[in-house]
């Protein structure tokens, strides 16, 4: 049984489609569902067999009338995921770059969220993560924990500086304080 993403995908010796037409059909049809990036777009138009001739045009037309945006698509993730899944400001700019978005618009986009709410303060942002995780290793002797701890923060993209800070405030509520 075929999955949906192979019927998706045309055979590789076909000709590319050229009609505009059935370009921009298939483009509206792939944002209907979800917003999309200019380079996501384009990459998934290329895997349905369109040519990059049909697909610049095309993709050039949306990007004006508004249908596709980087720097909003860059906005919105950023503020959905600064509010519901702490990360450092380099994890960030490093999952909106493998989008296809340009480090000049993510740091535009950065700007607008930092304007409309305030500078993000990254090491209260990574103190949080680390009163949430810290009770999962209450029973590893203090350094190991800390290792831990500083590890995860890595993983999530916050700095060696805002880790080391984060790390060195007490913790509410804690015996540290």
């Amino acid at each position: 049984m075929a999955t949906m993403r192979s019927r998706t995908r045309r055979d590789p010796n076909a000709e590319p489609i050229i009609d505009p037409d059935a370009t921009r059909e298939a483009a509206l049809k792939i944002l209907e569902r979800k917003r999309r990036t200019r380079s996501d777009l384009e990459r998934r138009l290329l895997e349905k067999g369109f040519a990059q001739a049909a697909i610049t045009p095309v993709v050039d037309r949306l990007t004006e009338v508004g249908l596709i945006d980087d720097q909003e698509f860059a906005r919105a993730f950023l503020s959905g995921r600064w509010g519901r899944k702490p990360a450092g400001w380099s994890r960030l700019k490093q999952e909106l770059k493998a989008k296809g978005i340009d480090e000049e618009v993510v740091a535009a986009a950065r700007v607008q969220i930092e304007e409309r709410d305030g500078v993000v303060d990254e090491v209260e942002t990574a103190r949080k993560l680390v009163e949430q995780a810290r009770r999962r290793y209450v029973r590893d002797e203090p350094r190991k924990a800390q290792n831990k701890l500083y590890a995860l923060l890595a993983r999530r993209g916050f700095s060696g500086d805002v880790i080391r800070r984060a790390l060195a405030l007490p913790i509410v509520g804690s015996d540290e304080e």
